[in-house]
């Protein structure tokens, strides 16, 4: 029999030998299919390295295996370690389990030498109390990464990642470990201080009354390195990512933690923001950047022009109204610019009484000269002349 293999490796930090290794499960896949007398399609081999089992929406590997189930599997056998390998969350694993076996393929896992068994309420039973084992072991894992993540917050040690005006440095053990390194302890942070100039120019610039676009493309302009040279964001300083910064209370010396969640929906894990009141905080004066009164200022001047907005009396905002998914204009929202990959953002201009749409790119309206040099509006339709 064709047979295909899927190999996981798990994002969890307490998992066995066998789940860190995406190699090893395959091998391991292939040797099984070979005491079986099953030949190994090279073609279906697939794989997720680094993804959790709660992950079904972005998980490239298991996509590809679910899409060659249709419209019929050229695979008889699929092979992996153990159910968990599939998901660690119950009621999607289980249902893309039925899918699989619904489409001709049986399923078996190497570590238990057993088959996946569907057939009746008994055996459909049984594989979901092993699916329910393998969910409770994956939230018993987040528990104590989150354990673990809060000792760190608690001690002033960084439980996150890499913040703009500060460097990571790493704290190694006093000895030695018996292969001769010393072994990295936690990571603390450490004030960098050309990046601090930096953040003190942008929060003085606000509370002078400059806007966050047009310090965006003061600061592109002077070529200031931005906290990210490229990638989603695009080039240069963006004026989202300065409204971040003004709000991240760890320049003024506060850590604050806890402020969001991950839980599982619709086949993804999905960002949430907690309740206030689990938010944990606490001082830090060695890690202050900005100073009180300069903060309370670029709070105070945030709030201001928030307030400029008009909101009827239920809190909805009239000044400046929310964005619908639809939009009237067929280019934005897909179409990317061909200097910078920024999107497309629609102006309008009239002209001796003619109003015409203009397609542009917006790094450039909004970061300026030096994020795209690309000024090249398109008009969207013929000029319309006033009735």
């Amino acid at each position: 029999m064709i047979t295909a293999i899927y190999a996981r490796k798990s994002t969890d930090q307490n998992v066995s030998d066998e789940e860190k290794s995406i190699t090893r499960q395959v091998q391991h896949a292939r040797a099984y299919a070979a005491k079986k007398g099953w030949t190994v399609a090279d073609g279906h081999v697939y794989s997720d390295d680094g993804i959790s089992g709660a992950e079904f929406v972005k998980r490239p590997g298991f996509l590809r295996l679910m899409n060659a189930l249709k419209p019929r599997p050229p695979f008889q056998v699929l092979v992996m370690s153990e159910e968990s390998r599939l998901g660690r969350e119950r009621v999607e694993t289980e249902w893309n389990l039925k899918q699989i076996v619904d489409a001709g393929v049986r399923v078996f896992y190497y570590l238990a030498d057993r088959e996946a068994n569907l057939d009746d309420a008994t055996n459909s039973m049984l594989e979901a109390f092993r699916l329910y084992a393998s969910q409770m072991e994956r939230e018993k894992a987040r528990q104590r990464t989150y354990d673990a993540m809060l000792r760190k917050a608690s001690a002033r040690q960084v439980a996150g990642g890499m913040v703009y005006g500060y460097d990571n440095v790493e704290v190694l053990s006093p000895a030695p470990g018996p292969d001769g390194q010393r072994r990295r302890q936690h990571v603390l942070r450490q004030i960098n201080e050309d990046q601090a100039g930096v953040l003190r120019r942008i929060f003085e610039l606000t509370a002078q009354g400059y806007g966050l676009v047009r310090i965006a493309k003061l600061l592109n302009a002077e070529a200031v390195a931005p906290p990210r040279r490229a990638g989603r964001l695009g080039p240069g300083w963006a004026p989202s990512a300065i409204r971040e910064m003004l709000r991240r209370e760890l320049y003024r010396g506060v850590v604050t933690w806890n402020r969001t969640r991950r839980v599982d929906r619709g086949g993804t894990r999905t960002k949430v923001d907690r309740p206030r009141s689990e938010w944990l905080t606490f001082d830090a004066p060695e890690l202050r950047i900005v100073d009180e009164p300069l903060w309370t200022a670029v709070q105070a001047r945030l709030e201001e022009k928030q307030a400029t907005y008009v909101r009827s009396a239920g809190g909805r905002l009239w000044g400046r109204p929310e964005r619908s998914l639809d939009s009237p204009y067929l280019l934005t929202g897909f179409a990317r610019c061909a200097g910078c990959g920024g999107s497309f953002f629609v102006r309008r201009r009239t002209s001796r009484g003619h109003e015409r749409t203009y397609y542009g790119c917006m790094y450039r309206h909004q970061r300026g000269v030096h994020a795209c040099a690309n000024d090249l509006t398109v008009a969207m339709d013929e000029p319309t002349r006033p009735s």
